[in-house]
């Protein structure tokens, strides 16, 4: 007898299940390496709630976008998924065991207890509504596979409020009330892999008990700053206080009850563990936190503004609120507002009054739409008249309106008189900054500055191991005495999938991501060293980039997304003086098919930025085809050309592969009168890698042909006056990767480290001449 279609989902929880749950067999490392190539999540969202089950499945089908590249089917329902489905994927579970089912099967099997308030997590109870907690383990139906968990305490506790879904190099991350509370990560050991170990464990609830413990708070006028006893303040207190002193004077008061207090950190990194924020300046229910960036002299106070605007009625979520506290404290991003406003006005981006008061869901760089709506929050209040005070107030809505006409009709302006002054400000304020601009611009590298000798630095994912740390700064300080002379730092863009033309930048990606202020910070420690640095966006999906496939209509839209994407990072490069830009990076579908359109980027690119172009072609047929590298200033390659037809350690047969694929550069560098810079070069610890010198298989480490491949490239180059540099692939931004046991393509701590080291040294003062035909 055929059961009714209602009961089968509930059925299906009934199916036989494991007789029982699997413990950890394998390290991280392990099962990292065991991921399948095309590797997609499946999102597993409870029903057993119904007052969470809108929530859950709207967080599953938005982390479908990120785990399952847009696939929604990979979004299932508890009662619609098997025991076989869930051990052949990686596996999502979104609520716990109140929740999901899928959760209560298999808590036996994860290293927490679910109570009947709440979680307990290693003697901890955590028991709050706003408790969270996301776990990264084994998943004890397939310990191959990784199981995520999201569970908490109530429906704010498991919305995207509740901490986002990020691990970086966390295995678990709980949060109370959306703020990080305690995080770590297993040991891990072949026979012990996934054990718990107290040392690992960071309570951060803790630690910022014992920073605030240990702040010295100075009270001035309308402003208590708060700072570690070894921290000085008084420079960042005056100009703080002078900045109030100002508002006053312009009848944005504060109430008598509402001091503002700025809490300073010594850099980012600390500010960033302690308060998850690692933007130089930001709000909090606490008051304004600030640390300053490397490389800066001076913070913008735009937070300390922002208090006061807070406390004279406006909403901590209003969408003009920083532009306004921008435009009151004249500076952006580290440097004067209007030097900001004379490089989008020069470069032709600066949008218009109108352009700036509309409302976009999709990315628009904030080095464009935060300096053009500060220019707007400053035109309507002198717009104004005496109105102008209740003017801002009306912009300062948690919801203004996303017209110019509507907006100033709110304020009680005419939209004409804001558009003139608006107008009249970019022009006066863009041309009182032309000599400003001149000091900051980078120095574009030429062929008499001789060979360009280094490394492609690499994000490791995490606060404490990426661009913004300390760990970064050693490394880049270990690279400096290595002879490197070059770093390219890499931020990234998303596409969903190789068919979907839509880039989701990381500019804004967290603590733990490349932020900007992570590339900036990066950048600045490594001109401090003397070091000079290109910065090279790159995109990544499932698949290769150079398969982008959007049909005749999708590629107006990419190119469209990729233009906003480019051009923010053009105008971040321009402004913290990096050296050289890639304007692309193995994109062989968009480039070959589209020569034009990138032409017109290059030029925009071009308006923006004054350092050195380039675009890093994939080395074969997209190096030979491509039809506008006249419009750069050096041919880029990745250079992963096989440098034999079967696996070898010998040096001399490897070198005269290397020969023959530089002999095919020659030729590029010949017909397009433009040197020739190895954007990227390496080779993974592999036997494969002289066949197949792009791939990172893993294994057990062949560091001797890693060592050949080196010593055989740096050999063929010698040569080569024609090529500009070479900069290798890779090295990370901590000293966690690397090693002998390490299969990645880093040489650090492996043999070919010392040919690296060699080689930067023996580069110092190379030669670069322009090619002939």
């Amino acid at each position: 007898m055929r059961a009714p279609r209602a009961l089968l989902p509930f059925l299906l929880l009934a199916a036989p299940w494991p007789s029982a749950l699997s413990p950890p067999r394998f390290t991280r490392e392990q099962m990292e390496a065991a991921l399948p190539a095309e590797s997609r999540a499946l999102i597993v969202y409870g029903t057993r709630d119904q007052a969470a089950v809108t929530l859950l499945r709207a967080r599953a089908l938005a982390l479908a976008g990120r785990f399952a590249g847009g696939d929604s089917a990979a979004a299932r329902a508890d009662r619609d998924a098997t025991p076989q489905e869930l051990g052949d994927r990686m596996l999502v579970l979104l609520g716990g065991p109140a929740e999901n089912e899928w959760t209560r099967r298999l808590a036996p099997g994860l290293p927490l207890e679910f109570t009947p308030r709440g979680f307990r997590w290693f003697g901890r109870d955590y028991e709050r509504p706003g408790d969270a907690i996301h776990l990264v383990y084994p998943s004890p139906l397939e310990p191959r596979r990784f199981l995520l968990l999201v569970a908490g305490n109530s429906p704010a506790a498991l919305s995207d409020r509740g901490g986002g879904l990020g691990f970086g190099l966390d295995d678990w991350r709980i949060y109370r009330d959306g703020v990080l509370a305690r995080r770590g990560r297993f040991a891990q050991s072949p026979s012990r892999p996934w054990r718990y170990d107290t040392a690992l464990d960071r309570d951060l609830e803790r630690e910022r008990e014992r920073f605030v413990e240990a702040l010295r708070t100075r009270r001035g006028r309308g402003l208590a700053v708060r700072a570690p006893a070894d921290l000085a303040c008084e420079g960042a207190a005056a100009a703080a206080e002078s900045l109030l002193v100002r508002l006053d004077r312009m009848g944005l008061g504060a109430p008598a009850s509402a001091p503002a207090t700025l809490t300073l950190y010594h850099t980012l990194e600390e500010k960033g563990t302690l308060t998850r924020d690692t933007r130089p300046e930001h709000l909090d229910l606490g008051g304004a936190h600030a640390a300053l960036p490397a490389g800066r002299s001076a913070l913008d106070l735009w937070s300390v503004a922002a208090l006061r605007l807070r406390a004279a009625g406006a909403p901590a979520a209003a969408p003009y609120l920083r532009p306004a506290a921008v435009w009151l404290a004249g500076a952006f991003e580290g440097e004067p507002l209007a030097r900001a406003v004379s490089r989008l006005y020069f470069g032709g981006l600066l949008p218009t009054a109108r352009a700036a008061a509309s409302r976009e869901s999709e990315f628009r760089s904030p080095l464009q739409w935060i300096p053009a709506r500060a220019l707007l929050a400053r035109a309507l209040w002198e717009s104004a008249g005496a109105r102008r005070v209740a003017a801002l107030r009306s912009l300062l809505a948690a919801s203004p309106p996303s017209d110019l006409d509507s907006l100033c009709a709110a304020a009680g302006t005419r939209a004409a008189a804001v558009e003139k002054r608006y107008a009249a400000l970019a022009d006066s304020l863009a041309r009182a900054s032309p000599a400003s601009l001149a000091a900051v611009r980078p120095r574009a590298w030429r062929p008499d500055q001789g060979f360009q000798r280094g490394v492609c630095l690499a994000h490791a994912v995490g606060l404490e191991r990426g661009y913004l740390s300390a760990a970064c700064a050693r490394e880049l300080a270990r690279l400096r005495a290595l002879g490197a002379e070059w770093v390219s730092l890499t931020p990234f863009g998303f596409l969903p999938s190789p068919a979907t033309p839509e880039v989701f930048p990381s500019n804004e990606g967290g603590p733990d991501g490349e932020s900007d202020e992570a590339v900036a910070e990066a950048g600045a420690r490594a001109r401090a060293l003397g070091m000079r640095v290109w910065l090279a966006p790159h995109l990544w999906t499932r698949g290769w980039t150079g398969d982008l496939d959007f049909g005749p209509a999708g590629w107006p839209r990419f190119f469209e997304r990729y233009r906003a994407f480019l051009l923010h990072y053009a105008l971040l490069a321009e402004r913290e003086g990096m050296d050289g830009l890639v304007v692309g990076h193995e994109l062989a579908g968009a480039s070959l098919g589209h020569p034009d359109r990138w032409r017109t980027l290059i030029a925009e690119v071009r308006r923006v930025y004054s350092g050195t172009l380039a675009y890093d072609a994939n080395w074969g047929e997209e190096l030979e085809g491509i039809r506008f590298w006249d419009a750069l200033d050096v041919v880029g390659v990745s250079f992963y050309a096989p440098l034999a037809k079967a696996p070898t350690q010998d040096v001399a047969a490897l070198e005269s592969g290397a020969a023959k694929a530089l002999r095919a550069l020659r030729a590029v560098a010949a017909r397009t009168r433009r040197p020739v810079l190895l954007a990227e070069v390496g080779y993974a610890p592999s036997p494969e890698a002289p066949v197949r010198p792009w791939e990172e298989p893993g294994g057990l480490p062949d560091l001797e042909t890693q060592r050949a491949c080196y010593e055989a490239v740096v050999r063929a180059l010698e040569p080569c006056d024609w090529v500009a540099g070479a900069l290798w692939w890779k090295w990370f931004s901590s000293d966690d990767r690397g090693g002998e046991r390490d299969a990645s393509f880093t040489p650090r701590g492996k043999p070919a480290e010392r040919v690296l080291e060699r080689a930067l040294r023996e580069w110092e003062e190379r030669p670069v001449r322009v090619p002939e035909r």
